[in-house]
């Protein structure tokens, strides 16, 4: 992306945008070369032909001979699936024992949810699974740091390869925290927690949540769906009623602050009417006060550092389990350079550049005209007409009858 560095924006003259009603010949003419983008204005159209190629290896020769183009970011965005600070069972806790407890049965629950399976069943493969709050490519995130590596969830193997803990290690750490097999060690009651969702059970979200149960089931846990619509849910989280969740973030300007103030205590939903983001309503004095101080620091070795032990802070009390970065990406054709997905940037069309004489080839070498059917379609005249002027012939040269032939 340097190759044009420095020179005058931008390197298009004019954009013309085509409406088509059909996403069919929206893709034919994409793929013919008539447009450059199936959509220029958006960068997450790629999507839909990387499942094509994943799907068809008729589609994969076609896309690879004409060298289409389909970039990819991981995007400045999570999903998360939280835990209310405030509630006795998921929460904080009020004694050391509690939080101790507490604590280990959020590490259980976040083992046991496999969001690599997620990914790969509901996202068709195009994520990433979350070690921390921080995505990849903001300040702060190293691959050799705490946000490329959540060591309560995951482990290394000796090879270096990452890879969750087993369930077996769930299962350990929910024995600790009180409930063996899912069931509470005093009463011997089934351990039963409330996912609070965003939307009304229905046709559409069952596969996702009966997901959510089977990973609960996993370490015995027994997972009840609450589903509203969503100002109701907004309603519930807002008053505190709220047990586990899920939601997400995007970011609205890239910096590690835009995600680690969504942990930030004085941020609470709960505590702040609504105004604040930190929907789990998390709270750990260490994190406010290096979070405070991190804010306002210049990108440099000590806030790189700061950013490292905040991330460190929440893997260990686990508020979430943290879920997955998207991954977008876009469709263009092999002229087009500069192009780069991204969700931050909204005025990226300045930088797109375009090769049009390799544009002017590529679109008459594709759709080259066919002529086999206008020969056909001759042929089958000539066979229809032939016999028809043969016979109009015929008629007309014979000679009428006469009176005295049509009296005998």
């Amino acid at each position: 992306f340097l190759k044009d560095c420095g020179k005058p924006l931008p390197f298009i003259d004019r954009i013309e945008i085509t409406a088509e009603k059909e996403s069919v010949p929206l893709r034919t003419k994409f793929l013919q070369g008539y447009y450059d983008s199936p959509q220029i204005e958006r960068l997450d159209n790629g999507q839909g032909f990387l499942i094509g190629m994943a799907d068809s290896a008729e589609k994969e020769k076609e896309y690879k001979e004409k060298k289409l183009q389909f970039p990819q970011t991981i995007e400045a965005q999570n999903t998360y699936f939280g835990f209310n600070w405030m509630d006795p069972v998921v929460g904080e806790g009020k004694t050391p024992e509690e939080r101790e407890r507490n604590k280990k049965l959020r590490q259980a629950i976040s083992i046991a949810m496999d969001w690599e399976e997620y990914i790969q069943i509901f996202e068709k493969g195009l994520a990433s699974p979350a070690h921390g709050p921080l995505p990849p490519g903001l300040f702060g995130y190293r691959e050799d740091g705490a946000a490329a590596f959540n060591p309560i969830v995951y482990e290394k193997t000796e090879d270096g390869l990452v890879r969750r803990k087993s369930i077996e290690e769930a299962k350990k750490l929910l024995a600790e925290a009180g409930y063996p097999g899912g069931r509470d060690a005093k009463t011997g009651e089934p351990l039963v927690l409330n996912l609070d969702f965003q939307a009304a059970a229905s046709p559409s979200t069952k596969a996702v949540l009966d997901w959510y149960q089977k990973q609960c089931a996993k370490i015995g846990i027994q997972l009840d769906i609450r589903g509203t619509d969503y100002n109701r849910f907004q309603d519930k989280v807002i008053s505190g009623n709220h047990q586990l969740f899920l939601w997400g973030w995007l970011a609205d300007y890239p910096d590690a602050e835009n995600f680690l103030f969504l942990l930030y205590g004085p941020n609470a939903k709960s505590k702040t009417g609504g105004s604040g983001e930190n929907a789990a309503n998390y709270q750990n004095p260490k994190y406010d006060e290096l979070f405070s101080r991190m804010r306002y620091m210049d990108e440099g070795p000590a806030k790189a550092e700061a950013i490292n032990e905040l991330i460190k802070i929440v893997q260990e009390d686990a508020p979430w389990t943290f879920g997955y970065f998207p991954t977008s990406s876009a469709a263009f054709h092999q002229w087009v350079h500069n192009g780069k997905p991204t969700q931050v940037v909204r005025n990226h069309i300045q930088y797109l550049r375009l090769d049009p004489e390799t544009r002017v080839k590529a679109i008459k070498e594709w759709n080259k005209p066919i002529y086999w059917p206008l020969l056909v379609f001759v042929l089958l005249s000539a066979l229809v007409t032939i016999p028809a002027v043969a016979l109009h012939r015929k008629r007309e040269r014979m000679t009428a009858r006469t009176t005295e032939e049509q009296v005998k």
